[in-house]
């Protein structure tokens, strides 16, 4: 089947998100369900982390051209069903599970950045609306918390694995589809050798741009793990919770709705302001209100602290040399989605166990500030228009 790369890369990132809205909320949960603690399942998820790392380094530094990028994602999809399947069979002897959750954390961390490269390739070839694509995995993630996440309910939590392992074949078959318009270098321009990592990060810009991303997407932490939690707390129910995290991916499909229009001539620097500033606001607010409009209004922010980071780094990242552009996407995930979020997600623990919910969300505020002060003032990069 021959489609469009908007039509490849939406599919993509569609049954990239939809495995992941299973993966992410309910397999400590079928964990759990093979009679693991809570010490052996903190354990996995800790060193998950470790080894999404790892796994996004390697696997871009195979990556030396555009060509390259589809063949590493069919690859990497295929892998998945069978390691997810190799989870079924060894659930009953801990050291082999771990062994196969590390290989399945290290290919499945490689997914996003290779496909945001491709979405890069194709905003240089044909000026492809990242925004649109994106946000399609954004109703994906949400489809797949809900939808399965009630399908689990109903059939009962030792299902779990054999319905991510359903959904990464979905996702492997949407990868087989063949785009109009393969992805190449941008005419006029020679593919070099690429930069190793140590040079990428020795380029001023680019560093700073990688830890103000790493701030704000750590500071996001807190409300990843607790924000449930506090709310429950404060009498707020589940059903309420549930809503709220809704609104907030809801306003982030609108801002990848309407990014190109919004954002069209920003600066990359503007961009990143305006997201550690709206970060300061929701963490501080946080932490000291239980008025569940006021909480609303702001879960509305997820689209400025996270969608618009997000979009500025990834355009960004549009704007430099092509042989780069993997690896820059892998540094961008590992050290926000692996560093940022996994230290700041143990100190997070600490703060609301034996402080505060205030105390934790007036942490990651500062966190987020921290980010302000080490943005680059000037940067020669406008959101990419073709």
């Amino acid at each position: 089947m021959i489609v469009r790369p908007f039509t490849w890369l939406a599919l993509s990132f569609f049954g990239y998100f939809i495995a992941y809205g299973v993966a992410v909320p309910f397999l400590p949960v079928w964990l759990k369900h093979q009679s693991y603690g809570a010490e052996l399942i903190g354990l996995v998820l800790a060193c998950s982390y470790f080894f999404r790392f790892l796994g996004g380094i390697l696997i871009a530094n195979q990556i030396k051209s555009p060509q390259q990028l589809i063949p590493m994602l069919r690859t990497l999809a295929w892998l998945s069903i069978g390691l997810s399947l190799l989870m079924i069979f060894t659930a009953n002897y801990f050291w082999l599970l771990f062994i196969v959750i590390a290989l399945y954390s290290m290919v499945n961390s490689a997914g996003i950045p290779l496909t945001d490269t491709l979405a890069n390739t194709w905003q240089k070839q044909i000026s492809l609306d990242y925004g649109k694509a994106r946000l399609i995995g954004s109703v994906a993630f949400t489809l797949g918390v809900v939808i399965f996440g009630n399908l689990i309910g109903w059939l009962g939590d030792q299902y779990i694995v054999w319905i991510l392992t359903a959904l990464f074949l979905l996702y492997s078959l949407l990868q087989m589809a063949t785009p109009s318009l393969a992805p190449a270098n941008q005419q006029g321009t020679q593919q070099g050798s690429s930069s190793s990592y140590l040079q990428l990060l020795r380029e001023p810009t680019t560093l700073r741009l990688l830890i103000a991303a790493c701030l704000i997407q750590g500071s996001h932490a807190g409300y990843y793990a607790y924000s449930v939690l506090y709310w429950t707390s404060q009498g707020i129910s589940v059903g309420y919770t549930s809503l709220l995290w809704g609104l907030a991916v809801t306003a982030e499909i609108l801002i990848f709705f309407f990014s190109r229009r919004l954002f069209k001539n920003w600066n990359i620097a503007h961009l990143f302001y305006l997201s550690a500033i709206a970060c300061v606001i929701r963490w501080l607010v946080y932490g000291n209100v239980t008025d569940l409009w006021l909480i609303a209004l702001l879960q509305t922010f997820h689209s400025l602290t996270f969608a618009v980071m997000h979009y500025a780094m990834v355009n960004y990242i549009a704007t430099q040399p092509q042989q780069n552009m993997a690896k820059l996407q892998s540094l961008y995930n590992v050290l926000s989605n692996c560093v940022g979020i996994g230290i700041m997600t143990a100190l997070s623990g600490v703060l609301y166990q034996h402080y505060s919910a205030t105390v934790l969300f007036t942490t990651m505020a500062i966190c987020a500030a921290t980010a302000i002060f080490i943005i680059p003032r000037h940067i020669k990069a406008v959101i990419y228009q073709h």
